[in-house]
């Protein structure tokens, strides 16, 4: 949507997935009810969310009917742990991506610092973080800060 099609700025974008990673649920399920309604309304949003997850919803219950059958093996226990680690790596690309807006935005990038070490240093629980952030970063943005 943003750089092949180019439907999105890459602005908008991460608005949007902010938004959508503070809802509950899967973010890209949030981000397509999201855009589906701005741009079709409220059939546009159902239209984009089931058919996002229709297909990979049958495959998973697909593919996890095969590992109940097939998790004793050592060499599919491999496989799912690769299909995790390459997960990871695409978050973690995904949020090298995002993070470039915030290079111009001293404070922005302050703040996701202090955020992850909250989190993953200092074991903060994110219910105590995220308002906190929330505060932050509004007001920041008020004061063209951020």
């Amino acid at each position: 949507m943003v750089e092949e099609r180019r439907w999105l700025a890459p602005g908008d974008f991460a608005e949007v997935l902010a938004l959508c990673q503070f809802l509950p649920g899967p973010n890209v399920g949030n981000v397509s009810v999201v855009l589906g309604r701005r741009w079709f309304g409220l059939r546009g949003a159902v239209v984009a969310f089931v058919g996002l997850m229709a297909l990979p919803l049958a495959w998973v219950f697909g593919l996890a009917l095969l590992y109940a059958d097939f998790s004793s093996h050592a060499e599919v226990r491999a496989v799912v742990t690769g299909v995790g680690i390459a997960g990871g790596g695409l978050f973690v690309g995904t949020a090298v991506k995002l993070s470039k807006a915030l290079v111009r935005k001293p404070w922005a990038l302050a703040l996701a610092v202090a955020c992850f070490a909250a989190l993953a240093l200092g074991r903060v629980s994110l219910f105590q973080v995220l308002p906190v952030a929330l505060v932050l970063g509004w007001l920041l943005a008020r004061r063209n800060l951020a």
